[in-house]
């Protein structure tokens, strides 16, 4: 033995049970050998370093062999009553911190071992150190069973758990109370794992710039080159087109832009075919150059429609109706305008009333001739009309009345813009609503009554802006009052033949705002953009249409519904059982003949008005 004697204390009571062959008492006993200095200093080393140590009591046996290294046995008496520790070869600084073994026993942890560094001459116990103290961590469980799996856990050894001079019984004396070392506050902290998980180093992430927000598409620039030649354009305009990604305008319009030598690309197109052409290269970044005004002359205000306010963006100019109202002393606020460049003539046939001025913008060199024509079969023949032309001498304007003009073979600027002042009217479009049995032609003896016609008008209040449905078989004489007291509303005369209706609307002086469908379902109008005004005349499936009217009413949008006979009137107060109506009208009629000279009147059924008004939430 080297004449040393190396003695273990006797063991706890509470580890009176335990065998006294386990590994786990040479490892106890040197850690209380190794905390028994009170000042934390080591013993001093004299002497030659010994190249080996005592052989240490068998331990279990590990799943894994490490790596070989020359270990000495270490024989120890178990019963002794004090331990005298072998000096290490070299001299070694205890940990800075002094700890009671006991604290240990009593509280079991479980111990991370370092498995990266491999073991050296210098220290050949290095390895097996951690395992005896894992031992001793073992919980009662486990002691129970020898030979049971032990679950170990690796973690990155901290800085502060190394001291200066690296040597692995530091490292060792660490390991074995990792609760008492000194933390250091830089090293990173390794998560708690349950058993069986593995731990991930995560390397910390680099220091990245944020990428930067991707821009915003530039919008589509309608510039308007106005009227000027050259065009006398804005800052902003010059600069629009100088920082264009490529300019698109018909062959007047590039040809306006040539003196100003911009060296940006330039596409032609159309008129007609700009939607498309814009498809095709893609308006972001485009300039779209407009000879006269970019909304009235071009398409600036369908662009804005299509694509929206966030993606057009419209430099006004001056065009050609504001010129041609200007040369004639005429505000553009007592004008109103309907442009046959974008509309048929029906269009202006549903705008013709006594005493009205008109701008009427016109795409075809024998338009102007048509007009006049429309005014005279309309009523209108002592109408003066203005042709307002633009050449390259400048604007003239020149004056005919309307029935003049109809005879007249001379061809004008196929842009030229119409001035119409109409004057009196011979009667044969109505100024307001009521129109009469000829101007409803064959459909007048099964028309809805004028009375019953004027009063659902009356509650139904369109509005010029507004959508609106009129339902009826067979006959559109509600539709055709309501198209043509409302020229610019949109109204579906729902279960009218169309060919039937265009016959109509000509007589009655209807423009193209109403439109025909032939039959159809409560169920399809699911399909149709949602009303603000519904009309209802009673008849098979009543009760279908108003629930489905009212499903489709948009929030405070008006449902007038009329019966005429007992089975619409039962539908009738059916529907307001559920939807109580707001108000309610009965019209008692009895129509005015005259039979062998004498004044007869011939009563008619009752009709039923009821009026709903849907809430606005």
């Amino acid at each position: 033995m080297n004449d040393e004697q190396i003695i273990t204390p006797a063991p706890a009571d509470d580890e009176a049970a335990k065998p006294a062959g386990r590994a786990r008492a040479p490892a106890r006993s040197r850690k209380k050998a190794e905390a028994a200095p009170a000042d934390g200093a080591a013993p001093a080393v004299e002497g030659p370093a010994k190249p080996a140590r005592a052989k240490r009591a068998p331990r279990k046996p590990k799943a894994k062999p490490e790596a070989e290294a020359p270990v000495a046995e270490v024989i120890a008496d178990l019963f002794a009553a004090e331990a005298v520790v072998e000096p290490v070869a070299a001299p070694v600084e205890a940990s800075p911190v002094a700890a009671e073994p006991e604290a240990v026993a009593e509280a079991p942890v479980d111990v991370a071992v370092e498995t990266t560094e491999p073991a050296t001459d210098e220290a050949p116990v290095a390895e097996a150190e951690p395992d005896a103290a894992a031992d001793e961590a073992t919980p009662d469980a486990d002691a129970e069973s020898p030979t049971g799996p032990r679950r170990r856990r690796k973690r990155r050894r901290g800085k502060g758990e190394r001291s200066a001079s690296g040597t692995a019984d530091e490292s060792d004396a660490q390991a074995e109370l990792p609760e008492l070392a000194l933390v250091d506050d830089t090293a990173p902290v390794e998560p708690i794992l349950a058993d069986g998980e593995a731990v991930v180093d995560v390397a910390p992430e680099a220091d990245v710039a944020p990428e930067p927000e991707p821009a915003e598409p530039l919008p589509l620039t309608v510039v308007s080159l106005g009227l000027e030649q050259p065009p006398v354009l804005s800052a902003a305009a010059l600069d629009a087109l100088r920082g264009a990604r490529v300019i698109l305008g018909t062959a007047e319009a590039l040809d306006r832009l040539a003196g100003l030598a911009l060296e940006v690309p330039q596409e032609l197109c159309g008129a007609d075919s700009i939607h498309l052409d814009l498809r095709r290269i893609g308006h972001a970044g485009s300039v779209l150059a407009v000879v006269g005004d970019g909304a009235g002359d071009g398409p600036g205000l369908e662009l804005l429609a299509e694509l929206g306010p966030g993606n057009v963006r419209l430099l006004a100019g001056v065009g050609r109706v504001q010129a041609a109202c200007a040369s004639l002393g005429l505000s553009g606020e007592i004008v109103s305008l309907v442009d046959l460049r974008r509309a048929p003539m029906a269009a202006l046939r549903g705008q013709l009333r006594a005493h009205r001025l008109l701008a009427v913008p016109v795409a075809d060199a024998a338009a102007p001739g048509a007009v006049a024509r429309l005014l005279v079969d309309s009523g209108f023949a002592g109408a003066r009309v203005w042709v307002c032309e633009f050449t390259a001498d400048g604007l003239r304007s020149r004056a005919w009345l309307a029935s003049e003009l109809a005879e007249l073979r001379e061809h004008f600027d196929a842009h030229a813009v119409l001035i119409v002042a109409t004057g009196p009217s011979a009667g044969v479009f109505a100024e307001l609503p009521g129109l009469t049995d000829a101007a409803l032609g064959d459909d007048a003896p099964v028309a809805l009554p004028l009375a019953a016609r004027l009063l659902a008008l009356a509650w139904l209040q369109p509005a010029a802006w507004e959508q609106g449905w009129a339902i009826s078989d067979g006959e559109a004489s509600l539709a055709l009052e309501w198209a043509r007291a409302v020229p610019t509303a949109r109204v579906r005369a729902v279960g009218v033949e169309p060919s039937l209706l265009g016959v109509a609307m000509a007589r009655a002086g209807v423009g193209e705002n109403l439109a025909a469908i032939p039959s159809a379902s409560p169920l399809r109008c699911r399909e149709w953009p949602m009303p603000e005004a519904v009309f209802v005349r009673g008849g098979v499936g009543l009760s279908d249409w108003l629930a489905a009217a009212w499903a489709r009413l948009s929030p405070g949008g008006r449902l007038v519904a009329t019966a005429e006979d007992d089975h619409a009137r039962a539908d009738l107060l059916a529907f307001a059982g559920e939807v109580p109506a707001e108000a309610w009208q009965e019209l008692s009629l009895a129509r005015g003949e005259t039979v062998a000279g004498r004044l007869r009147f011939a009563p008619a059924a009752p009709i039923r008005l009821a009026l709903w008004r849907k809430p606005l939430n």
